[in-house]
């Protein structure tokens, strides 16, 4: 399934969508029959002539503009009698620039009915050029909230500039590249950044970082606090550079002592996918006669265990209907992902555990 299908699974033609943000690329464009509504932050001549002069851009794909946003919360944009009317509100790679994360959900919250969806593409920090950024938190949301930031701070224009890698000039790539990234801009140029964030107008920068789990524990913090009232669907992760959400209305009911468990489960959890990053430091880490060797070797092995163990449930998972465990069509997953796996190193771990993990499923099953 294309990266637009998998997005729009759940959407028909005749859904009355709203898109921000889609510039030259929309994900469900009205030249092709989606019935969407656009914001952007200026309208379709402007657009057109700003990206004119920007190489490989297909101006032609840029559709008109129906509401356009010129501060504050997106929802200002759009008319009150058509806030709650939307199926879907879309977003691809827009989240991550915005100054106010927490009210840029609470628009996307207005803008849809009670039964409608929110879809995100959101930029996965251990795939794209923000791999050497931190994962930014509830507590950073928060104060942006509550600041009513309408501008990046200096702190971000300093870290968006100044830690911004790419690996062959790709802006992303798979978790498990290897190439060596450059950093983009030369340390002279630091003290300029900073100057940015004085601008009277509004300059870009990406803002929010996040891999899966972050992002899961920002929505579930923000959601038991009461600032917003939207639960994560589903989460899935892209091959390369993103991966996707899909949010409900309706805060999980959730006690203190379960929040705390989830809580715990999904810093945990966000410790392990930022693991994923070590398989792409350079080779001289790995060196024998690096200091750090053998502490990075446990390290990889224990990503590689966490990794064998998610095969493990994906196979059962699909491998399950109705009349229970399909064992021959399990035995053939788990064969067909050991067959993937290096044989040798730290990930060789991992035929261990699928051995180990598969025979316990089928023991259950006697």
């Amino acid at each position: 399934m294309d990266r637009t299908r998998r997005l729009l699974r759940s959407l028909t033609k005749d859904a009355r969508l709203v898109e921000v943000g889609p510039s030259f690329n929309p994900l469900a464009p009205k030249r092709d029959g989606w019935n969407t509504f656009v914001i952007d932050h200026a309208s379709r001549d402007n657009l057109v002539a700003k990206y004119t002069a920007h190489e490989g851009v297909d101006t032609a794909r840029i559709e008109e503009v129906d509401f356009v946003w010129q501060g504050g919360s997106l929802a200002d944009a759009v008319p009150v009698d058509q806030h709650g009317t939307f199926d879907a509100f879309i977003a691809s790679h827009v989240i991550e620039h915005t100054t106010d994360v927490v009210t840029f959900l609470k628009a996307a919250e207005t803008l849809i009915r009670p039964d409608g969806v929110v879809i995100l593409a959101v930029p996965d920090k251990r795939k794209c050029f923000d791999f050497y950024r931190h994962p930014s938190s509830t507590g950073d949301a928060l104060a942006a909230f509550l600041e009513k930031r309408s501008r990046h701070d200096a702190r971000t224009h300093f870290e968006a500039v100044m830690r911004t890698v790419h690996k062959g000039g790709a802006p992303g790539w798979r978790v498990d590249d290897v190439r060596e990234g450059v950093l983009s801009m030369p340390f002279d140029q630091a003290q300029a950044q900073l100057g940015l964030a004085a601008r009277p107008e509004y300059v870009d920068a990406h803002n929010w970082i996040f891999v899966p789990s972050s992002f899961r524990l920002m929505l579930l913090e923000l959601a038991a606090m009461g600032h917003l009232d939207l639960r994560v669907e589903e989460i899935a992760e892209a091959e390369a550079t993103e991966f996707y959400a899909w949010l409900r209305k309706g805060r999980e009911p959730i006690g203190a002592a379960e929040l705390q468990v989830a809580r715990r489960n999904l810093m945990d959890l966000t410790i392990l996918e930022l693991s994923q990053q070590l398989r792409q430091l350079p080779a001289a880490l790995d060196s024998r006669d690096h200091p750090a060797a053998p502490f990075f070797d446990q390290i990889k092995e224990a990503d590689f265990r966490v990794e064998a163990m998610q095969i493990v449930l994906s196979a059962v998972l699909a491998s399950t209907g109705w009349g229970g465990l399909d064992r021959r069509k399990f035995r053939t997953l788990i064969a067909e992902a050991s067959r993937s796996i290096p044989d040798d190193g730290p990930a060789a771990v991992q035929h261990v555990v699928l051995l180990e993990e598969a025979r316990k499923v089928l023991g259950s099953e006697e």
